[in-house]
């Protein structure tokens, strides 16, 4: 069958710098593409393109400032996109700015809004965006449940793990528990995710698909051995998100198109004590080049959201960390 769909771009992509801009309401900064550019009509967020030889963060300064009079104080790079649309070819560099200066304007007569992230519509932004639109929706605080050794001290854990949403100490909850079985898992799932649908907090389920037919809206967490077997996103009504510890895997689990990843271990941990910890360092230079939000493993706890951050990452993801 001959390939009916845009002839990929045979020139190199345009480079760009992007800024998500949030104000005191957690609001976004959006503006509209003009007519007589490539995906007119589109909302984005701002940012443009980098000149020959410019650092990106010298691009989104400028940038800022001549498409709306916003200095950027501080801005830490979270995702690297590269996306093709047959004519063009594109690589963002997307930047969350964690602190600006100015009254943000159109200066080039763009339309320019403030939205909350959870009203903003996939379909109105560029292909390319749409990540970006994930790094403004995800919590930062990525709870996963001790793993039970039986039905007994799972009712426990749930206990334990409700009594610590109620006190706010997590925004989003992976349920594991390898070693039981399909209707203990399921009973552990359904009294965990009671409570945290009247919180209103995602919770993920890490296990088999097909276990979860009684649970709608629950998303998926998946382990290596899983989304390695796959070839396209699962369906899911939540959220889709993998574990991942390497390069590869990042690479591999944005191009299934999940939703996010737990990279890891960052620091050594009694849990795993044989796995080479990344370390910072190592840890921030891979989540600049992902292409999407990256959680933390590894040694986190509340106190390590800050450094996290800091390093590109949308936040932690922990077991104790969160839970004690």
């Amino acid at each position: 069958m001959p390939n009916t769909g845009p002839e990929p771009a045979s020139s190199p992509p345009v480079e760009v710098a992007i800024g998500l801009i949030r104000d005191n309401q957690g609001r976004v900064l959006v503006t509209r593409r003009k007519d007589a550019q490539h995906l007119a009509g589109l909302w984005e967020f701002p940012g443009g393109k980098i000149e020959s030889g410019e650092p990106p963060t010298v691009a989104l300064q400028r940038e800022l400032d001549e498409e709306l009079g916003v200095g950027v104080d501080s801005a830490v790079q979270c995702l690297t996109i590269d996306h093709d649309y047959g004519a063009l070819a594109v690589r963002l560099h997307v930047f969350r700015v964690t602190a600006w200066s100015g009254a943000p304007h159109g200066r080039e007569a763009q339309p320019m809004e403030w939205r909350a992230p959870l009203d903003l519509d996939p379909a109105d932004f560029p292909a390319a965006n749409r990540p970006m639109l994930n790094v403004l929706r995800l919590p930062e605080r990525y709870l996963i449940t001790p793993s039970p050794d039986d039905a007994a001290q799972a009712a426990a854990i749930a206990d334990q793990v409700t009594q610590a949403l109620r006190a706010g100490q997590a925004d989003m909850v992976q349920v594991r528990a390898p070693d039981l079985g399909r209707v203990d898992y399921c009973e552990f799932l359904a009294a965990i995710t009671g409570p945290a649908d009247a919180l209103g907090i995602p919770v993920l389920a890490n296990a088999p698909p097909d276990w979860l037919a009684d649970f709608p809206r629950v998303g998926l967490h998946l382990p290596e051995r899983r989304w390695r077997a796959l070839d396209a996103r699962p369906a899911s009504a939540g959220w889709v998100a993998a574990s991942v510890h390497d390069r590869a895997g990042l690479e591999r689990t944005a191009a299934l198109g999940l939703d996010f990843v737990v990279l890891g271990p960052v620091q050594a941990t009694a849990t795993h004590p044989g796995a080479e910890a990344l370390g910072w360092g190592r840890f921030a230079d891979w989540v600049r080049g992902a292409a999407l939000p990256v959680y933390a493993l590894g040694g986190m706890s509340v106190v390590s959201l800050p450094r996290a951050r800091a390093a590109g990452a949308q936040g932690i993801a922990a077991i104790r960390g969160l839970l004690d």
